[in-house]
């Protein structure tokens, strides 16, 4: 497959310490396709996650676990760059710079902000880490220059506060210094509904199905899944549309004509949950057993992992730091006195 010559950007934020297949389908699966057919940089966004995380181990355990399990789902570094946000300075630096060109009226209108105003915290409460997040955001993408960023529809809001710096930038030293990158806003996944039939797939309300977890909590998880609530036993006819159990098959089952069949016998009431569940944790094992196997020979020697990422920090220093020195060099920080 050729690639285009498009630069694409995208940011993990190590929120939690493994994936889901929620997260899997809805953001990791089309986030990893693009090192495919573009030029892609990857980074670890582990400076954003001290808007929440004050706990080092805990930091350290989510970091460790979103890089390893990114790299057993299949990023690879020979087709992208990979890196840590806190291993390339010139993030942190660029977000100094671009503080002076968004007013603190815009900043205020962000939804990370607002969100956490409307959840009854006072303003003084809100740390800076948070309240300055998008100039962050911004800085992460402006480095390098991309086309476009996959984001979802929660963040296209951060995508154009930072096309709004890019172009105050632009105008205020007329001079193209920063493209415009564009939102890449999927239509075609959608949300995947969690095990309890009812809301998005979240951690924090347990109604997850793991993708590296010991077989017994995810046969458990599987097993526990929100089916037809009008059927009551086996021998009932039940609803296919909008089962969980079958939403899952049709995303993990590589064996479409036993998805087929298993929706046949159960639409006829010739099937029981179990059985549909019990092939439901076999196509998971299927789909995702060279990844587990991956993640668990990653998981027994880090140097793997440390090795990309300092490659990656190595590629990434390179592009950031040439796009920081025209910044310098535009602004007037970078003169006859520092050449």
């Amino acid at each position: 497959m050729t690639k285009t010559n498009k630069r694409i950007l995208s940011g993990i934020t190590p929120s939690g310490n493994s994936l889901h297949i929620g997260n899997y389908f809805g953001a990791v699966k089309p986030q990893l396709e693009l090192q495919h057919t573009a030029e892609t940089y990857y980074f670890m966004a582990d400076l954003h996650a001290l808007t929440t995380i004050h706990d080092r181990d805990v930091l350290e355990k989510n970091i460790t676990g979103v890089v390893l399990d990114y790299l057993a789902l299949g990023l690879d570094p020979d087709k992208s760059v990979f890196f840590r946000q806190s291993d390339v300075p010139a993030h942190s630096q660029l977000m100094v710079v671009l503080g002076n060109y968004i007013s603190y009226g815009q900043m205020q209108r962000m939804h990370a902000f607002k969100d956490k105003l409307q959840k009854d915290v006072g303003e003084e409460s809100i740390n800076m880490g948070l309240f300055n997040y998008p100039i962050l955001m911004a800085a992460d993408i402006l480095l390098y220059k991309p086309y476009g960023v996959p984001v979802g529809e929660d963040q296209r809001q951060h995508v154009e506060l930072t096309r709004d710096m890019a172009e105050n930038f632009n105008k205020t030293y007329k001079k193209e210094v920063f493209p415009l990158p564009e939102p890449l806003i999927s239509k075609e996944v959608g949300k995947i509904v969690g095990t309890d039939g009812q809301r998005k797939m979240s951690k924090s309300l347990g109604n997850t199905i793991g993708i590296f977890e010991d077989e017994a909590v995810i046969r458990k998880q599987i097993m526990s899944s929100f089916t037809d609530p009008n059927r009551k036993k086996a021998t009932d006819p039940g609803t296919v549309e909008g089962n969980p159990v079958f939403l899952y098959h049709d995303l993990l089952n590589d064996d479409k004509s036993e998805v087929e069949e298993l929706k046949s016998r159960y639409r006829a009431g010739k099937v029981g949950d179990v059985e549909v569940k019990e092939r439901l944790f076999a196509a998971h094992q299927r789909y995702f057993a060279a990844a587990r196997a991956k993640r668990k020979e990653l998981e027994a020697n880090l140097d793997i992992a440390r090795d990309v990422l300092a490659e990656g920090a190595r590629k990434a220093n390179q592009f950031a730091s040439t796009t920081l020195l025209e910044v310098y060099e535009t602004i007037g920080i970078r003169n006859a006195l520092n050449k």
